[in-house]
C-alpha cells in the first residue's frame, strides 16, 4: 500500500494561494537545427506551450541537435484534467516502445511526445541525439481513478547538473545523464510535486490541524483522513479544506480518530458517504459536532451519528436525496434550519425527547418525519394525518389564528397556554394566516372554518392541496404569495363568497402556476384575480412618451392620467389600447393587466376644426358649434384657433371662411 503522504508542510499563515494551483498536463521535446527550433519555438509558445530554456543536448559539438522540453498546465478547475504523475528516463535503443510497464509499481508510462528535425524524428525523440552515448528517451504517467488522496502531481520542472534528487529509470536504477556520452555537461532532470495536505502543528509537535490541500481536488472521488501526521495526532479540519473537491464521493475516517467536528463538504454535490474504516454511512466515535452547511446540497442519502451532540444549522440544506439520518447519542442540540429544504422523505430516528428540538430545524421539509415511539410531523409542512394530534402548535388571538412553523415559542394569547391542533372552536376563526410553511395539506381547512373570512398566505409557501379550503363559505378574501406553484384539485371549491384572491406576482407567474381541474369551482361571478403589473407608454411617432408605471392589482386600482405629451405641429388625441388609436382608454376603468397605452395625434392644419383633413364648410359649422357650446365630436381647438389668440371665436369663424374663398 502506498503511504499516506510523501511530502508534509507545516503552514503557520492564512492558507488561500493553494486553491489556485496550477499542475502539468502535456509534456513534448522538440528538436533540430538551430534554424529549425528558431522557426519552431514562437509557434508552439502561442498554441500555450512553456519552452524550458536549456538545451539537453548542450555540449554534442556543432551541427548537432537542440532539445527542449515543453509543457503546459492547467488547475483542477478545469473539468476532469489528467495531470501527469511520474516521469521515467529509459536508456534503450532507437526504436523505443510507445509505452513502457514499470514494475516497481506496476503503472504505465507513455512515450513523451516529440517533433523536430529529421534525425531527430528517426531517434524517437532520444534526448541524448548526436551524442555518441545511449538513446535516452522520457516516458510519463498521468493520473489514474486512484482512490488515494496522496497521489501527488507535478507542477514543475527543471535541470540542473545535480544528480541528487533527480529523476531515475525507476527500479532501483541510478539517475539519467541526459547528456551522457556527449562530453559536455551533466544535465539532470528534476520535478516538483503537490505537497497534499497543508497541516498546522502545535508548539510541541504532537497534534496538528489540516488546513486544506494543494493538488488536483477536482479529480478526488474518494479521500482518506489520517490519524496521525508525523506522529501528531490530527485534532481537526478546516471547513474550507474540501472546497473544490467536485468529484468527492467518500471520505474515510480511521476508527481511532481523534478528530470532533466532521469538516464541511458543502457543495460537493456527489457526496454521498462518511464512513469509519469499513463501516459505511457512519461518523466515527470521537465525532461529537457537525458545523453549519456541513452537508448542504450533496447527495448524502444515509447517516448515523454515534457521538454527536450538536448539530449546527442548515447542515443537510437541500439534501434532496436523504432518506435516513439516526442519532446514538441523546440529548441533541439542534439549531434552526438543520433540515430545511429537503424535498425527499427523511426518517430521522433518536432516543430522546422531541421538546429537545427546535421546531425551526425541518422548514420548508414537507417530508420530514422523525421516529420516537410513534410518528411525528410536521402537519403543515406535508400530508395530514388525523391520528397525530401535536403537528405543531398554534398562535391564536380571538379570531386571528396564525400558524408560523418559524416562531422559537408557540403560545395562545392572553393565556399564554401551549395549546395543539384541532383543540379549540374553530368556528371562531375570521383571519387566518399562515407563514413558513412550504405545503398547505389536503383537506385541512375543508369546511372547518365556517366563518373563515380573510387568508394570508405568507411568502414560502409552494404548494396548496386539494380541497385544502374548500366550503369555507364565508371566505371573501385571499391573499396568495408568488412563491406559489401549484394549487391543486377543488382547493377553493364551492367558496361561494370569495370574492377577491391577490397574487403577490406578476401575470406571467400566475399564468405558470399549475392549477388543477376545478380549483375555482362555484365561485361567484364578481370573483376577481389580482396580480401586480405594468402600463408602459408608447409615443407613438411623436413626442416623448413617459415613463412605465407600476400597478399595485390588476383588475383594481386605476391609473393616474399622465401629463399629455408635445410635439411640433400636432395635436394630442388622448391615450389608445391599439396602434391605430381607435378605442380610446378611459382613466376610470382599472387596469386589467400589463398594457401598452399609445399616444393619439392630429396632425395642425389651421382651418380644418373637424380635423377631417380638409378646410370647408363642415369646419365652419363645427366652429360655430363650439362656439355656442354644442361642442361637435370631433373637434381640433388648436385648428380652430387660425389667428393663434388662444380663443376660438367670431374672428376665427371669419378667417375659416377666407381660407375657403381665398381670400388672404
Amino acid at each position: 500500500m502506498k503511504k499516506i503522504l510523501l511530502l508534509f508542510v507545516a503552514i503557520f499563515s492564512s492558507i488561500g494561494a493553494w486553491a489556485n494551483d496550477e499542475f502539468i498536463t502535456d509534456v513534448m521535446v522538440i528538436g533540430g537545427t538551430q534554424s529549425e527550433i528558431n522557426i519552431m519555438k514562437p509557434f508552439y509558445e502561442a498554441a500555450g506551450w512553456t519552452i524550458i530554456a536549456q538545451d539537453l543536448n548542450a555540449g554534442c559539438g556543432s551541427g548537432s541537435d537542440y532539445i527542449y522540453l515543453l509543457f503546459k498546465t492547467a488547475s483542477d478547475s478545469i473539468t476532469s484534467p489528467d495531470f501527469i504523475t511520474e516521469f521515467l528516463l529509459l536508456k534503450t535503443g532507437a526504436d523505443a516502445p510507445d509505452s513502457v510497464v514499470n514494475t516497481s509499481n506496476n503503472r504505465t508510462y507513455y512515450l513523451v511526445g516529440y517533433d523536430g528535425g529529421s534525425n531527430f524524428r528517426e531517434t524517437k525523440g532520444d534526448l541524448n541525439s548526436n551524442a555518441h552515448g545511449d538513446y535516452i528517451h522520457l516516458y510519463y504517467s498521468k493520473y489514474t481513478d486512484t482512490y488515494d488522496i496522496d497521489y501527488q502531481v507535478i507542477k514543475s520542472i527543471y535541470f540542473d547538473n545535480v544528480s541528487d534528487g533527480a529523476v531515475t529509470s525507476g527500479d532501483g536504477m541510478p539517475v539519467c545523464d541526459l547528456n551522457d556520452g556527449a562530453g559536455g555537461d551533466y544535465i539532470y532532470m528534476h520535478i516538483e510535486k503537490s505537497q497534499g495536505w497543508l497541516v498546522t502543528y502545535n508548539y510541541t509537535g504532537t497534534e496538528c490541524y489540516i488546513n486544506g490541500f494543494e493538488g488536483p481536488r477536482a479529480m478526488m472521488p474518494a479521500v482518506t483522513v489520517p490519524n496521525r501526521m508525523n506522529n501528531a495526532v490530527i485534532i481537526g479540519i478546516s471547513n474550507d479544506t474540501f472546497k473544490g473537491f467536485t468529484n468527492l464521493e467518500t471520505m474515510t475516517f480511521g476508527h481511532n480518530s481523534s478528530i470532533e467536528q466532521m469538516p464541511s463538504v458543502k457543495g460537493c454535490s456527489k457526496f454521498n458517504n462518511v464512513k469509519t474504516a469499513n463501516r459505511d454511512h457512519e461518523t466515527p466515535p470521537s465525532m461529537t459536532s457537525i458545523p453549519a452547511y456541513a452537508f448542504a446540497g450533496t447527495a448524502v442519502d444515509t447517516i448515523r451519528f454515534t457521538s454527536v451532540t450538536s448539530v449546527s444549522s442548515d447542515v443537510f440544506s437541500g439534501c434532496n436525496k436523504l432518506s435516513s439520518v439516526t442519532f446514538e447519542k441523546a440529548p441533541v442540540l439542534i439549531e434552526d434550519d438543520a433540515f430545511s429544504n429537503i424535498s425527499s422523505t427523511c426518517q430521522v430516528s433518536y432516543k430522546g425527547a422531541i421538546e429537545d428540538w427546535n421546531p425551526r430545524m425541518y422548514m420548508y421539509s414537507p417530508k420530514l418525519i422523525v421516529e420516537k415511539k410513534s410518528s411525528w410531523a410536521c402537519g403543515w409542512c406535508g400530508a395530514a394525518n388525523d391520528s397525530i394530534l401535536n403537528h405543531l402548535y398554534w398562535t391564536l388571538d380571538s379570531t386571528d389564528l396564525k400558524i408560523n412553523c418559524a416562531t422559537d415559542i408557540w403560545e395562545t394569547y392572553p393565556s399564554a397556554q401551549l395549546i395543539t391542533t384541532h383543540m379549540w372552536d374553530k368556528t371562531n376563526v375570521k383571519n387566518l394566516t399562515i407563514e413558513h410553511v412550504d405545503t398547505i395539506a389536503a383537506h385541512e381547512f375543508q369546511g372547518s372554518y365556517p366563518n373563515l373570512v380573510t387568508l394570508d398566505v405568507k411568502s414560502g409557501v409552494r404548494i396548496i392541496g386539494k380541497y385544502a379550503f374548500s366550503t369555507c363559505r364565508n371566505l371573501q378574501t385571499v391573499y396568495l404569495p408568488s412563491s406559489v406553484t401549484t394549487i391543486r384539485d377543488s382547493t377553493f371549491y364551492s367558496c361561494v363568497s370569495l370574492q377577491n384572491l391577490y397574487f403577490d406576482g406578476t401575470y406571467a407567474q400566475w399564468n405558470a402556476m399549475l392549477r388543477e381541474e376545478n380549483w375555482n369551482d362555484f365561485l361567484p361571478s364578481n370573483f376577481k384575480v389580482h396580480w401586480h403589473c405594468m402600463v408602459t407608454f408608447n409615443a407613438n411617432g411623436h413626442g416623448t412618451a413617459p415613463d412605465p408605471v407600476s400597478i399595485l392589482w390588476s383588475n383594481e386600482d386605476k391609473l393616474d392620467e399622465p401629463t399629455a405629451p408635445t410635439a411640433n405641429g400636432y395635436e394630442f388625441t388622448g391615450w389608445y389600447t391599439d396602434a391605430g388609436c381607435t378605442t380610446l382608454w378611459n382613466f376610470n376603468d382599472a387596469i386589467p393587466g400589463d398594457m401598452t397605452l399609445y399616444a393619439g395625434w392630429r396632425e395642425l392644419k389651421p382651418g380644418d376644426a373637424n380635423g377631417d383633413g380638409t378646410v370647408d364648410v363642415n369646419d365652419v359649422t363645427a366652429t360655430i358649434n363650439y362656439i355656442l357650446g354644442k361642442n361637435p365630436n370631433p373637434f381640433s381647438y388648436a385648428n380652430a384657433n387660425v389667428n393663434g389668440d388662444d380663443t376660438v371665436d367670431v374672428m376665427d369663424v371669419t378667417l375659416i371662411i377666407n381660407l375657403i374663398l381665398g381670400i388672404s
